[in-house]
């Protein structure tokens, strides 16, 4: 079960994972195209029974910053 934990999939951190405004469905998934309550990796487990193939990891904010774009105080 620990084993379990470790290997799922997160949303969070997902390019395709984004939050919505509608109450009761506030979390979508744009690869998959659908709006749910629950985290949406969890939806395509229990729908499919495998983890979801399609994260990727949305780019860090901190990868475009240069020292002359940074403010100065």
């Amino acid at each position: 079960m620990v084993a379990d934990l470790k290997n799922t999939v997160r949303c969070h951190g997902c390019l395709h994972y984004f939050v919505t405004y509608d109450r009761h469905r506030p979390f979508g998934c744009a690869r998959f195209g659908f709006k749910t309550k629950s985290l949406p990796a969890q939806v395509v487990v229990e729908s499919t029974g495998m983890q979801c193939a399609y994260r990727e990891d949305r780019p860090s904010a901190k990868a475009g910053c240069n020292a002359e774009n940074q403010r100065k105080f």
